[in-house]
Order: structure tokens, then sequence, then C-alpha cells
């Protein structure tokens, strides 16, 4: 929604320029002047993105008038209209700060939308803004001293203020409005909506009431005023509460325990009120288990159970939302990568999940648990069941997950005909194909694999390491690691630090 008011002397003027813009594409015409005084108190009391106004009037001219407004900052965009087509009264209003200079005998309903809405673009609700920041410093001023105080920060469905979009726009300053009449009707305090934060109740009891009480008077005030609003906006409102405080020097403080109490309400949207409780230690999200990942029930019977676990101990921790899905996606991505080496899927099945997008987006567009654990348990869903039926396919799987589990030990290739049920040329071709190497040339990269592994974790000697990779000796060890790699084992050694 554009605010603006009509400043002209001349009733025919104001009526023609209000029948131009009222009600079209946004634009509303908040007030109609005849004078510049009159429209000096209305900026002074409330918020407006565009004053039109005429240069020729009685008491202050439309220059003085230009030049009070940007010394206070009342509004964002100013159009002159007038029917001065000397040069010099354009060149003084532009240098004062106008955005367009239009001739009464040329103005269209077309033109006048466009610069309306051009300077509007231009100062991005500048004046909205910094009114709204002087009416919520007055009401500062207003507060009493000597209180208990407690923030309560409000959370609404679809209310994000300030918003660009007329519509949203309109209903969040209908909202503050509901609001701060039912504050003010059940006296619970200040209501605040200053921009870019959560709207907040700064609730104020009297010393002598017990702690008790003053829980319950909260309860009983948030239940009227989610009523209250229930009867003009669908949605559901919340409430976020900070610790209580008796100086107004920790209303910051309060503030952001309220506002981190208020997210709480991604892990149990079921629930209205939420308190703010001091949590010392981290939160760290357990890892999730790819142990018998082809099993048909492993979804129900494995992953839903560790997800809700992870977003449990996540409410308990009051982690933050940001934090938590952070988290969640770096677990998964480690967790189908172990899937995707454990079970030695085919090369184009490893590239589609290794590149999947799907986990990212179920979890960043998850507005609560609910809906992050149905997105996340269809997408899991969709992965595990391509899985099994790529396994199904595979004539090696069997095979390949063998040698996996088997690295340390001989293995031959008589042994791996026999799990694959198929005669040595046949083996041999299809291994050939599929890894595109041959089976002496896969086993020394697997046990190389597992090799370095073990060296970084500068505990083992080197006949340990030769012994755990299913190398018969070390020196057999040292070749085989060199012609894989291209470094020595001491170069790799240096290039991980030092060690015995």
């Amino acid at each position: 929604m554009i605010r603006t008011i009509i400043v002209d002397d001349e009733i025919l003027s104001r009526i023609g320029l209000q029948s131009f813009i009222d009600g079209k594409e946004g634009i509303v015409v908040s007030g109609v002047f005849g004078e510049a005084v009159e429209a000096i108190e209305f900026l002074n009391e409330n918020p407006v993105d565009v004053v039109l106004t005429d240069i020729e009037m009685t008491e202050i001219n439309g220059l003085e008038f230009i030049q009070y407004i940007r010394e206070n900052s009342l509004a964002g965009g100013i159009i002159i209209v007038s029917c001065h087509n000397d040069f010099s009264y354009a060149q003084r209003a532009i240098s004062l700060g106008t955005d367009s200079y239009i001739l009464k005998h040329s103005v269209t309903e077309e033109i006048l939308i466009h610069e309306v809405k051009k300077a509007y673009e231009k100062n991005a609700g500048i004046a909205g803004q910094r009114q709204i920041r002087k009416m919520e410093y007055r009401k500062e001023k207003e507060i009493p001293q000597g209180k208990i105080y407690r923030i309560g920060v409000l959370k609404m469905l679809f209310l994000n203020l300030p918003e660009v979009d007329s519509e949203q726009q309109m209903e969040g300053d209908m909202l503050v409005h509901l609001l701060e009449g039912i504050v003010n009707r059940y006296q619970m305090g200040t209501l605040f909506a200053p921009y870019n934060r959560e709207i907040f109740i700064l609730f104020q009891f009297e010393k002598e009431q017990a702690q008790k009480e003053r829980e319950e008077l909260i309860e009983k005030w948030l239940t009227e005023l989610e009523k209250n609003i229930g009867q003009y906006v669908n949605g559901k409102l919340v409430c976020g509460l900070g610790e209580e405080y008796e100086s107004l020097k920790e209303t910051k403080r309060g503030y952001e325990q309220a506002a981190l109490a208020a997210k709480q309400s991604f892990y149990w949207p079921e629930k209205a009120i939420f308190r703010f409780r001091n949590v010392t230690e981290p939160y760290r999200l357990k890892g999730f288990s790819a142990e018998n990942f082809l099993e048909e029930d492993w979804i129900e019977r494995v992953f839903e159970r560790e997800l809700e676990e992870g977003l449990v101990q996540a409410a308990k921790m009051q982690a933050s939302v940001a934090d938590m899905k952070e988290k969640l996606i770096r677990n998964l991505n480690q967790m189908i990568y172990q899937i995707l080496e454990e079970y030695c899927f085919s090369e184009g099945f490893g590239k589609k999940w290794n590149s999947e997008v799907m986990f990212i987006s179920a979890i960043n567009l998850a507005s609560d648990r609910e809906k992050l654990k149905a997105s996340l348990l269809k997408s899991m869903g969709q992965f595990h069941k391509e899985a099994r039926a790529e396994c199904g396919q595979n004539e090696l799987s069997e095979v390949l997950q063998y040698i996996n589990a088997h690295l340390e030990e001989k293995i031959t290739l008589t042994e791996l005909c026999d799990i694959g049920c198929m005669s040595i040329p046949s083996f041999r071709k299809k291994f050939k194909e599929q890894t595109g190497m041959t089976l002496v040339q896969y086993l020394n990269e697997k046990r190389i694999e597992r090799a370095k592994i073990l060296l970084k974790q500068q505990k083992y000697s080197l006949w340990q390491i030769a012994d755990m990779t299913g190398f018969s000796n070390t020196n057999y060890l040292l070749r085989v690691f060199k012609k894989v790699t291209g470094k020595t084992i001491s170069e790799y050694r240096r290039r991980f630090g030092n060690f015995e």
C-alpha cells in the first residue's frame, strides 16, 4: 500500500487529483488538505509515503512546505503538481528534494500513478519507517517506572511487517491497530511494532502481585488477544515470553529471550505460548545410522525414529531453527555418502543422489516440524525405494558389498564368482564394465582408501595397517600405495603431520 496525501488550496484540483489515484494500483489517499499547516499536523502523527502538493498556497507556500518535510523527515516522496511552468520554480523545488514536477494542464491518471509509484519505489517507504520509529520512541517515554516487566513477542501466520505487497501490508496495519486496541483495553502494558522486528508487548505488573497471579494474568490476556484477533484474521497467534525484570535497561535482553522463545513454535506448532529457558549446553544433532539400509522397513524403523529424536532434542535445547536445519542437511549428506559408498551402487545412481537437492528443499522450505518430517520422509522414502530397486537390478551388488566387508581378508576370484553366481569369464567382463577396473585394481583402490584413513589416525604402525587392509606385508603396501596415489607413505604422512 502506498499512502499519499494531497495538499492544494484549490478544491477542484484536490478532487481531481484524488479521483486519479485513490484506490488505483495499491495507492491510497490518506488525507486531502487545503493548507500546508493542516498537512503538517497530519504528517507529524501519521506515516505517509508520498506527498502531492501545489507551490502557491496561503500561509506557507509549497517550497517552504517541502523544505519543512525534508528537514523533519515527514515523508519519503514529494511530487509538485503546479500550474507554474517557470523553470526557476522547478529548479528550486528539485534542489529542495522533490521527486517530480508535473504541470497541472498535462496531468493524466496514467502519468500521475506512474510518478507516485516511481517516487515510492525510489524512497522505499522511508518516511513510514521513520514515523514508526518516532511513535515507538514516544511510547517508550510514557512507560511507567517501578514495575515488574516482561516481554511477549507476538507472531502470526502471514504477518511480516513492513511488506511491499499491498494486501499483506493492509493486513499488517490492521493487526497492529487491533492489537493495540486490545492491549490498551485490558491495560496489559504497551504494544510496540518496530520496523523490521517482531511485534511485542511490554507487559507491566505491580510489584505487590504474586508471581502465580502474574502468570495467570498473562494467560488470560493472551487468551483475550487470540479470541479478539480471531474475529478478524484467519490465523493463529503465538507468543514467546522472556524472563521478568525490574529495570527498563533489561528490555533488550528480554526482547531477545522472547524472540528466541517464539521461534520454538517451529517445533511445537500446536502450542500457543512459549517461555524462554536458559540452556547452557551447546546443541548437537546426532548423525543418522545407515545400518541395514536395504531392509524394507528401514525408513519407519530407523530413519523416522532418529529424525523424531533429533527434532525433540532440538526443541529441548531451544536450538535455533536455522542451526538445526544446517546440521540436519550436513548429517543427511554424510549418511547418503556413506550409503552410496557402502552398497556400491552404479556410477549413474551415485551421481544422481550425490547431486540431489530435494533433501535441501524439503528442509529449508519447511515452516514447522510436522511439515519438515512429512517432506523429508517422502524424499528419503524415494531414495530408499530407488536404492532397493537398483540393488535388485545390479548383479554385482552383493559381490561389492562382500568386498567392502572383507577387505582385510584374502579375497579370491573364485569365491566372488560363487557369490555372484557367474562363471569367471562372465564375472571378469561384468566387473570391468561396472567398475572400469580389474578385480586386483579395484581391491587395491579400496584397500588404499582404507589405509589413508588409518594413516591419518596416527596410532597404527605400518605392519598393523598392512594387516588391517589385507596386504600380505608392509613392502607390498608401500609399493601399491605409491602406484595408486603417486606418493610414498612418507610424503603422505608429511602432508598430514608427522607421527610414529
